[in-house]
């Protein structure tokens, strides 16, 4: 069988700039899009909008200009009172209002049905009722969710992924007038959608493991430890330290089994230590530097020379034939 090319694209908000700029700048190295040398793209939260992007017919430089045009838009930042004002209303409701972020995404993936994708896509949220995983998928498999979701527009996907808690309200999607359900952040259950992609291409795309070869992009990285004070610690001494508990425990989880299923022949993860807290998901003020940092580590040749090799090599994918009737 032909080698079964996956993309794994991380979530983390502004931080996603460093993804983009990794893709964008594969694509002008090589004259290639990303689109058509991948089976499979799988993103959640930020790595979703990048992922339906791409899938819904962008280029990777056009959705890297969405961070670096709109980042300020949808994370505004404020001045020390205001700052206050948003920090004491944060208690109560999201912190930041979703208008500016549909506007923006809907710039990159406009109204299109999922159906649309040029690729077969699988993005991670969670719904809130009945309280589960969900994983919003093209109509690549018969036996998927797939079918169901053919017909959400990609911009309600994207929403759906990274309404990221405290962050942006749970997003709504309906169809056909009646509602389909509340979702929030992917990122709560799959922050590195790795071990989504390697399900998703085994049990609903027919392959198999060995035939597996899978990019996985981060959104950067830093040396995490919670501190052995930890023991004595209550709701206000985890308070700042449970989400990034949660995002790197699941990260290196991930990592670290689709790396052991894969090989590291088979598994590239592309990825950069920085300072810690250095660039953080809602600081627009970071976005250039990041960008910078994405040229960089697609410019090593270490990087570009097994994606040249493994994935932007030329040998395109033929599209997914499209599923329309729900089977077993």
């Amino acid at each position: 069988m032909a080698v079964f090319r996956i993309l794994s694209l991380d979530g983390g908000g502004l931080l996603g700039a460093f993804s983009a700029a990794v893709l964008a700048s594969l694509e002008k190295q090589t004259g290639r899009n990303i689109v058509e040398h991948f089976d499979l793209i799988t993103g959640t939260s930020t790595g979703g909008l990048i992922a339906i992007g791409l899938g819904m017919g962008a280029s990777a430089q056009q959705v890297l200009d969405f961070y670096r045009k709109d980042g300020a838009k949808i994370f505004p930042k404020t001045g020390r009172v205001g700052g206050w004002v948003r920090t004491l209303g944060n208690i109560f409701s999201a912190k930041f209002q979703p208008g500016p972020l549909r506007q923006a995404v809907g710039e990159v993936v406009s109204e299109q049905p999922l159906r649309q994708a040029r690729t077969r896509l699988a993005i991670p949220s969670y719904q809130a009722v009945p309280g589960r995983v969900y994983i919003f998928k093209t109509p690549h498999n018969a036996k998927g969710r797939g079918i169901q979701d053919a017909d959400i527009p990609a911009i309600d996907v994207a929403l759906a992924t990274s309404a990221a808690p405290t962050y942006f309200p749970a997003h709504r999607v309906e169809q056909g007038g009646i509602l389909k359900g509340v979702f929030i952040d992917g990122g709560v259950w799959a922050n590195c959608p790795a071990m989504v992609g390697i399900v998703e291409a085994i049990a609903f795309c027919g392959q198999r493991l060995e035939d597996l070869d899978m990019l996985s992009i981060s959104t950067t990285n830093f040396p995490f430890a919670i501190g052995h004070q930890a023991k004595g610690w209550g709701y206000w001494g985890w308070a700042p330290k449970i989400i990034e508990t949660f995002m790197f425990g699941q990260i290196q989880a991930a990592v670290a089994e689709a790396g052991s299923l894969l090989g590291k022949d088979r598994f590239l993860r592309i990825d950069f230590d920085t300072v810690p807290h250095a660039y953080t998901i809602d600081d627009p003020s970071g976005v250039e530097e990041l960008i910078s940092l994405g040229i960089a580590e697609a410019e090593k040749i270490g990087n570009r020379r097994p994606i040249l090799e493994r994935f932007l090599n030329g040998l395109t994918i033929e599209r997914f034939t499209e599923c329309t009737a729900q089977t077993g």
